[in-house]
């Protein structure tokens, strides 16, 4: 039983490696499950044993990256928005390569939207108590949202389009002039 888990979670891991490697040269559009195979040097049926199709090859990587996320955001002693976002443009700029890809001019529209529907959620729930901005109503909370996912998937986007040449301390300071506040911390 203990080999059939290392090689379930090897087959996975290789399976992102894979599609991350198609990514680099290829658009999202264009890799299919037969390309993901083989690049991963895998059985389709190996795929499918993990998967439904490149979608839910991607939602499952997003979901763990957002469960991830969360929980570094959940074990700092101060809720630092500015400190978390440094972390993880950090990550992504040197673990996150998959991600990056799928941000990137390389990855989907559909995708894209998906990624950021997920930012505005978790600005909704980590990043917007955090700011100081005294919101009157909710149409001005679900349109500052609306601007805080954008703009940051927007600034996320060119940086990576542009190959992240600034360091994440640099873009850090970027954001922080954009957005005009300051994080407090709790």
């Amino acid at each position: 039983m203990k080999k059939k888990d290392i090689r379930y979670y090897r087959t996975r891991k290789n399976i992102i490696s894979a599609m991350t490697r198609l990514l680099r040269k290829n658009y999202f559009e264009q890799i299919t499950v037969t390309t993901i195979c083989e690049e991963a040097q895998i059985s389709r049926s190996g795929f499918y044993l993990h998967y439904l199709d490149k979608y839910d090859l991607v939602e499952s990587y997003l979901k763990e990256f957002i469960d991830y996320a969360n929980e570094v955001f959940q074990k700092q002693k101060q809720k630092d928005i500015g400190a978390f976002l440094l972390y993880m443009l950090t990550h992504l700029k040197n673990e996150e390569e998959l991600l990056s890809l799928l941000l990137s001019k390389h990855g989907s529209v559909e995708i894209q939207d998906k990624i950021k529907q997920i930012m505005r959620e978790n600005a909704r729930k980590n990043i917007l108590p955090y700011l100081t901005l005294t919101l009157q109503n909710e149409i001005e909370e679900r349109y500052t949202l609306a601007f805080l996912s954008n703009a940051l998937l927007g600034t996320f986007q060119e940086w990576i389009n542009s190959g992240q040449k600034e360091t994440p301390e640099q873009m850090m300071q970027i954001i922080r002039r954009l957005i005009g506040y300051d994080f407090k911390k709790i």
